[in-house]
This record gives C-alpha cells, sequence and structure tokens, in this order.
C-alpha cells in the first residue's frame, strides 16, 4: 500500500457506511428534509397590541419646604454630619445615618 492509500483508508471505510445510512434515512423519509412549524398551544395567545397612552394626572401643589432646610442645626453641643445634619458621636469618623467621612 502506499502513502496515499494508507491515509485515506480510514476515511473510507467511515465515509462510505455513513453515505449509505444517510442515503437510506433520506429515501425513507420520502425526501422531506424539512421539518414543519410545531403546533402553538391555545393557550398562548398572540397579544393584541400595546393599550393606549394615557398622560399622567396633573400635578397637586408643591409642599410648603421646612424654614430650616439644608441647614445643619446649631452647633451648641456635640458634633453633626455636614451633609444631613445627623448628630455624631464624638471619635467616630463617619456618619451613622448617611456614611459621609467627618472631619475630625
Amino acid at each position: 500500500m502506499s502513502v496515499i492509500g494508507i491515509l485515506f483508508f480510514p476515511f473510507l471505510c467511515i465515509g462510505i457506511p455513513l453515505m449509505i445510512v444517510g442515503v437510506i434515512l433520506i429515501v425513507a423519509e420520502g425526501g422531506q428534509v424539512t421539518k414543519s412549524r410545531p403546533m402553538m398551544y391555545p393557550g398562548y395567545l398572540a397579544p393584541y397590541g400595546y393599550p393606549p397612552y394615557a398622560p399622567p394626572p396633573p400635578a397637586g401643589p408643591p409642599a410648603p419646604a421646612p424654614r430650616d432646610a439644608g441647614q445643619p442645626p446649631a452647633s451648641g453641643s456635640g458634633r453633626f454630619c455636614t451633609n444631613c445634619g445627623s448628630p455624631v458621636a464624638t471619635g467616630i469618623s463617619f456618619c451613622p445615618n448617611c456614611g459621609t467621612r467627618v472631619a475630625t
């Protein structure tokens, strides 16, 4: 046997039987190669579309703002957070309410 025969012999031993099986399957199926689409279940109907757009209800009057909004309480005794204004105990580096670093 030549080198070419040694290289192609395994492919012939596998390829020819596979080709024969493939031809038998095609003939047995009547030549039908494509699959038909499966039937959909009757419980899953197509959606009808999006509901019509409804504008949002009109906004009411704005709520009155507190008088001292945004200002931290007076620093008479103890320390307060510069971000949210909550009291901070001595020796703590971060605000327990909002987590902002507090100057020591």
